[in-house]
């Protein structure tokens, strides 16, 4: 009995540091963790958390993606696997706004926050500044792989991009994605603004849309400056209890979003129907720099209604707002937007385009519209499918006439031009099912 009373207080003193190892364990597994949706420094319930990463280095980039489009996306292949949110990527989809995503491919341009959630329709993405950026005639993005494995860099740079609608109001940062660590970093090189300045105007951070998580820096809110950085750390354990949820390869079109004069056009034609267009064209003759439209009605779709296809210009030093729209009724008679393109680019920089002719040149039973640059000599096809329209090129260059006729009745409309670079002078051109070819 006295060997009992003598073990007593060991005993209980063993209990005791049980009990306070198991909370301590606890509080320091919990310490790991957060919550689902998180601000910096975080963690977030992955054990994602963020730091200022000031020791690391800006690296150039120079290999030029050519994405020169405004709310435009290009795949491109990583050099070394990626882990993001437990699920391994080999590629990549890099938005021109200022955002990379991971199987979504998602071009919209108006930033959101993800402070109450990650964002819908964005997927698994990471957002070292998503703003509304114009790729189309000025900056470029481009990337570069340094270091050797297993400890290679790879680096995607938004270089000297202008925001939309102000080509001298321009930004430069980084992303770079650390093949050792897995790690992820943000780097400013020049975020000084007119509009939206150090990050006023845009969204900062990382989330899993498909396992609802995210880590937010900032969102319009000027939280950036010049050589700031921000590092994105992968924890070395992550989370258990979050399964790895890859997200789903989306290869459909990406929607359509207007913003702009193009919203303004569409607002007034939802408003005073086609009598909007005479409007809206005296407001763009008295704009500086001037513009000027001309339209047509076509039904392109086949369902009845015609669709308006609206063209563009702009003297040649602005050559650049040179565009073509197409908008589209529903059975109400209200507009939405069918297909947008610009009329020029960084290749192609002059353009007087118009409507040369319209027929069926696929022999589907729909509209085929022949749009025809008599600067530069170079053609495209409108093809109408479904709910999209397909520019298709025509080979070679033509200044001169165009028509569609049947040359050689056999059934099948060609395209006809003259004024051109090969042959003598005329080119003869038929759809063969997949693109069109030059007959001899």
């Amino acid at each position: 009995m006295r060997v009992i009373r003598r073990l007593l207080p060991w005993f209980f003193l063993l209990v005791t540091a049980v009990i306070v190892l198991f909370f301590v364990l606890r509080r320091d597994t919990q310490a790991a963790y957060g919550t689902a949706v998180a601000l910096c420094p975080g963690p977030d319930l992955y054990g994602y958390t963020c730091d200022g990463g000031t020791a690391f280095a800006y690296i150039d980039a120079t290999t030029d993606t050519f994405l020169y489009a405004d709310d435009g996306v290009i795949t491109l292949e990583l050099p070394f696997p990626f882990t993001f949110y437990g699920t391994t990527y080999t590629e990549l989809r890099a938005s021109s706004n200022g955002n990379v995503q991971f199987g979504n491919g998602n071009t919209f341009f108006g930033n959101e926050c993800m402070n109450e959630g990650p964002v819908v329709g964005m997927g698994d993405m990471i957002a070292p500044f998503w703003d509304d950026l114009d790729l189309t005639s000025f900056g470029y993005l481009e990337y570069e792989v340094v270091g050797e494995a297993p400890d290679r860099i790879y680096v995607l740079e938004w270089d000297d991009i202008p925001r939309f609608g102000d080509s001298e109001d321009r930004v430069t940062f980084a992303l770079q994605l650390f093949e050792g660590s897995q790690d992820i970093l943000f780097l400013y090189e020049d975020v000084t603004l007119l509009e939206g300045n150090n990050g006023g105007g845009a969204t900062i951070g990382i989330q899993s849309e498909a396992q609802g998580l995210a880590l937010q820096f900032g969102c319009n809110q000027p939280v950036v400056a010049n050589a700031s950085r921000i590092r994105f750390t992968e924890p070395a354990e992550a989370n258990g209890e979050v399964d790895g949820v890859a997200t789903a390869v989306i290869e459909s079109i990406p929607p359509l979003y207007t913003k702009g004069d193009v919203a303004e056009l569409l607002d007034q034609m939802n408003r005073q129907g086609p009598a909007a267009l005479a409007d809206m064209n005296t407001r763009w003759l008295n704009q500086s720099p001037p513009r000027t439209a001309v339209w047509q009605w076509q039904d392109l779709t086949g369902d009845g209604q015609d669709e308006l296809i609206l063209l563009r210009t702009s003297t040649a030093q602005y050559a650049s707002l040179n565009d073509l729209m197409i908008f589209t009724p529903d059975s109400a008679g209200a507009f939405s937007l069918l297909h947008y393109q610009p009329l020029t680019s960084r290749t192609q920089p002059g353009s007087r385009s118009g409507v040369a002719a319209v027929g069926d040149l696929t022999q589907d039973g729909l509209a085929d519209v022949v749009v025809q640059d008599s600067a530069s000599g170079l053609s495209f096809v409108l093809m109408a499918g479904g709910e999209t329209v397909q520019p298709v090129p025509l080979p070679g260059s033509c200044t001169g006439s165009l028509g569609i006729m049947d040359v050689d009745e056999d059934g099948l409309a060609e395209v006809v031009r003259d004024g051109c670079a090969a042959g003598n002078g005329r080119t003869i051109t038929q759809w063969n099912g997949t693109a069109f070819t030059t007959l001899p």
